[in-house]
C-alpha cells in the first residue's frame, strides 16, 4: 500500500501536539505534575529535584519533543494507512489505543520506580489524548492522489 504524506497534517498535527503538552503540563496540571517528579521552587527562581538544586535546559527538550511530535505523526499516518482507518474517527480509535498502550507502560515502570499514581494519571491521559488527536488528524486528512 503506497502512502501518500500530507505534510500540512503533520504540521497542523505537530503543533497540535504542543498544544496538548502546554496545556496538560503548563497550565492544567502544572503543579501536580511538578509535586509527582519532585520539582520545586522554593524561591520561585530557582528549581531544586527532591531537595537538591538543578539547572533546567528547557531549550534541548523541546527541540527533541517536536521532532518526536513529527515522528508521531508520520508514524500515525503510515499506521492509519495499513489498518485501512483512514477516517478521523478511524485515526482517533487508533490513536487511542496506541496512547492507552503507552499509558499502561509508563504506569507500569513508574510502578517500578515508586513514583507516585498521580504522575502515571497525568502522564497517562496525556498520552491517551496525544496520540487520539493526532490519529484524528492524519487519519481525517488523507492527501488525494493525483
Amino acid at each position: 500500500m503506497n502512502i501518500k504524506i500530507n505534510w500540512l497534517a503533520i504540521l497542523v498535527s505537530t503543533l497540535a501536539g504542543m498544544t496538548i503538552g502546554f496545556l496538560f503540563y503548563g497550565f492544567l496540571f502544572l503543579e501536580a505534575w511538578q509535586v509527582a517528579v519532585g520539582l520545586a521552587t522554593p524561591d520561585n527562581v530557582n528549581f531544586t529535584k527532591y531537595g537538591n538544586p538543578i539547572i533546567l535546559d528547557p531549550v534541548t527538550p523541546m527541540i527533541i519533543n517536536t521532532l518526536l511530535m513529527v515522528a508521531y505523526g508520520v508514524f500515525m499516518t503510515w499506521l492509519t494507512g495499513q489498518t485501512g482507518r483512514t477516517s478521523a474517527a478511524g485515526g482517533a480509535s487508533l490513536g487511542a489505543l496506541i496512547g492507552l498502550l503507552i499509558a499502561a507502560s509508563s504506569a507500569v515502570g513508574n510502578m517500578f520506580a515508586v513514583e507516585p499514581t498521580m504522575l502515571s494519571v497525568i502522564d497517562g491521559a496525556y498520552h491517551l489524548v496525544l496520540f487520539t488527536v493526532i490519529g484524528a488528524i492524519v487519519g481525517g486528512w488523507r492527501k488525494r492522489r493525483a
